[in-house]
């Protein structure tokens, strides 16, 4: 026989009597702390420390070594095919073409104030040695078992005026691809963006305003295309990439947004007896035969970085903030040569 039996026994029906009459003492109520009304920053002063001088002894062993297993530590998704990328350009190049100048010394900090996942980082840096402006650094922990890693980069446009960002010690509302009460939502903001890319007479033209970055573009297209009128022509197009964006909100209820793309430039020979032969980056990848038959294309990482205004407020316009491209492959299609005439 049980305790509990026992004592039930023993007990008899005075016992069941008093519970019958509902003399029966209440049970204790758990009285847990009450949940704070607004989410804590998602790591203090001491974390993002460590975080960011681990990223820079990642970036420090995998550059000596040019080794790209070594950045899967504390680099991941367009961060990581961005500098593998870089290595292979190196490689290619002989050389001549180094990774990117990259530092984790830094201007301003934001993380994200939140319970939740995806959690996200970001931060200003100091001018790398070796570079002539800033970049933006931005990290991300996509759950509770993956510690943060370095999601992507971009180098800040010259005399950019960035938003004001919201201390660390009180964090800052992460934002979902999909977080509305700003002018387009941080996944709406890249779309449209390609948009004004691949089209100059887009609809969504006037929500962006100039950057260096679509000009830049624009200009070495034409010149390519130009050169090599005699022999063919040369075209890109754009995308919205796989990752969606990573997107922080900032002091005046607007967004910081890093979106990725890619681009596409194709060199296609037109004229039949021509003879079309590409240089540069392009050419380095596509090895000893740089001669054009048909099509070569080559694909670039983009990332690039946008102030979203708040809805409402008297900004109107998406500015970009910054950008960082690598040419990431290249392929050639020979059975697209032109015709014999």
């Amino acid at each position: 026989m049980t305790r509990r039996t026992r004592l039930s026994v023993a007990a008899g029906a005075a016992l069941s009597l008093a519970f019958l009459a509902g003399c029966s003492s209440e049970l204790p109520q758990p009285d847990p702390e009450p949940t704070a009304e607004t989410a804590p920053p998602v790591l203090d002063g001491d974390r993002l420390d460590r975080i960011l001088t681990e990223t820079a002894a990642t970036f420090q062993k995998a550059d000596e070594a040019k080794d790209p297993e070594a950045l899967a530590a504390r680099i991941t998704g367009p961060a990581l095919e961005v500098r593998q990328a870089e290595y292979r350009l190196a490689e290619a190049t002989g050389g001549s073409t180094a990774p990117s100048p990259v530092t984790t010394a830094t201007q301003v900090e934001a993380v994200a104030a939140t319970y939740d996942f995806p959690r996200t980082a970001m931060v200003i840096t100091q001018v790398p040695e070796g570079a002539n402006l800033p970049l933006l650094l931005t990290f991300a922990q996509p759950d509770a078992r993956t510690p943060y890693k370095l999601w992507g980069w971009v180098e800040l446009f010259p005399g950019i005026e960035t938003p004001p960002l919201i201390h660390p010690d009180t964090g800052s509302q992460q934002l979902a691809p999909d977080s509305e009460g700003l002018i387009a939502t941080p996944a709406q903001a890249v779309e449209r963006y390609v948009d004004t890319l691949n089209k100059q007479d887009s609809e969504y033209a006037d929500q962006f305003a100039g950057d260096p970055y679509k000009d830049s573009s624009r200009k070495a297209i034409t010149d390519l295309d130009s050169r090599i009128e005699a022999a063919g022509d040369a075209s890109i197009s754009y995308a919205v990439g796989d990752d969606a964006p990573q997107a922080l909100a900032t002091a005046d209820g607007g967004a910081i947004v890093l979106g990725e793309l890619s681009s596409t430039q194709t060199i296609k020979k037109t004229v039949p007896g021509a003879t079309l032969t590409v240089g540069g980056e392009i050419g380095a990848l596509l090895g000893q035969d740089k001669q054009v038959r048909g099509t070569v294309a080559g694909v670039s990482e983009v990332l690039v970085a946008f102030y979203v205004p708040p809805a409402g407020g008297d900004a109107k316009q998406i500015r970009p903030l910054g950008a960082k491209t690598v040419l990431t492959e290249v392929s050639r299609n020979d059975a697209e040569a032109p015709a014999a005439r």
